[in-house]
């Protein structure tokens, strides 16, 4: 896909599971009336518009199916399909053969299903009968033919399963499995599941091992990713930098616009200001497009293009972005 200005949408908080590890927890119910949401989408329009640039938008939640205009909101995207194109994010456990189909005809980038690991674990933290249900719904979806991602986030429970997660994948024709480390964003408690210096080395390592296994595996349409923060270390591949506040934002279900659903810094309300003039005139998002290295990161090779890591991860333990990823050993 040619480089796109990224949103990613949260048209509601609503969901049919309650998961362990969930970022939405602590949000206050909100719903937005259809009329809402399309001034919100015509905002992102005019941005895409002034900046010259075509638009992806990730729907998701909460729960994507659980809103009641969904397919409205697909609706005007189809209209629209020459300037924004989508994927839908999803936990998968609602996609039957018909909803599977009536995706299809709307010709998504991709959709994205949540997976933590073998069927205890996972079921552990998405709800007990999970693991069956999702891959209820990846069938259906590898029916249509569509691209189908397992996204798969660790933690201090189940990185050590990632292998489950790529055995599953392949037994269900998943085109993509991709990983990225949980972020703390509530109490104490949620801390806990964060991965260690030493665990995420161990957890990168298992993902590579993984990635060069089914690399030279034949007839096998499952790739694994390896493009997110700190990954490249294994992989030697391009360092990946973040571009949240750059050609990436997230509206949350009240309107709120942050940089990244996993920092959730504020920067205003697109029912107070245009989402292009918080993204032209906020000194939080000039500040993350302005790419500053941290202080720890400068004279490293890959600074140019990492610019830290992972910086809602630090932002998350800091609560400050001059730091430099907590998993890096890099000097």
């Amino acid at each position: 896909m040619v480089k796109r200005f990224i949103l990613q949408w949260h048209l509601s908080e609503n969901c049919n599971l309650k998961c362990l590890h969930c970022y939405q927890e602590s949000h206050k119910p909100v719903q937005l009336k259809y009329d809402q949401l399309v001034i919100i989408y015509n905002q992102f329009k005019e941005l895409l518009k002034k900046l010259n640039m075509k638009g992806h938008i990730n729907i998701t939640g909460g729960e994507p199916l659980c809103n009641p205009y969904l397919f409205k909101i697909l609706d005007l995207i189809k209209k629209d399909n020459d300037l924004i194109s989508f994927s839908i994010l999803t936990n998968g456990t609602l996609i039957t053969e018909k909803i599977a189909k009536k995706i299809k005809s709307y010709n998504p980038y991709y959709v994205q299903v949540s997976l933590e690991g073998g069927k205890k674990t996972n079921d552990y933290i998405r709800g007990k009968g999970t693991y069956k249900k999702i891959a209820n719904g990846i069938i259906n979806l590898r029916k249509q033919d569509i691209f189908t991602s397992i996204s798969f986030t660790a933690t201090r429970l189940n990185y050590k399963e990632f292998p489950k997660v790529v055995k599953y994948a392949r037994k269900y024709n998943v085109n993509n499995v991709w990983s990225d480390r949980y972020i703390p964003l509530g109490d104490s408690e949620s801390k806990n599941l964060t991965l260690n210096f030493e665990q995420t080395r161990e957890y990168l390592e298992i993902m590579n091992k993984e990635r060069n296994k089914f690399i030279k595996k034949k007839n096998n349409i499952t790739t694994i990713s390896m493009y997110r923060a700190l990954q490249f270390q294994m992989t030697n591949d391009f360092a990946y930098g973040c571009t949240a506040g750059d050609t990436l934002l997230t509206v949350m279900e009240n309107g709120d616009l942050v940089p990244c659903r996993r920092m959730p810094i504020i920067v205003g309300n697109l029912f107070e200001k245009s989402m292009y003039d918080i993204y032209k005139n906020n000194k939080i998002l000039k500040e993350l497009r302005n790419n500053k290295i941290p202080d720890e990161c400068v004279g490293c090779e890959h600074s140019e293009m990492c610019h830290g890591g992972l910086k809602c991860l630090t932002y998350a333990i800091y609560k400050d972005l001059n730091h430099k990823d907590v998993g890096c050993d890099l000097n």
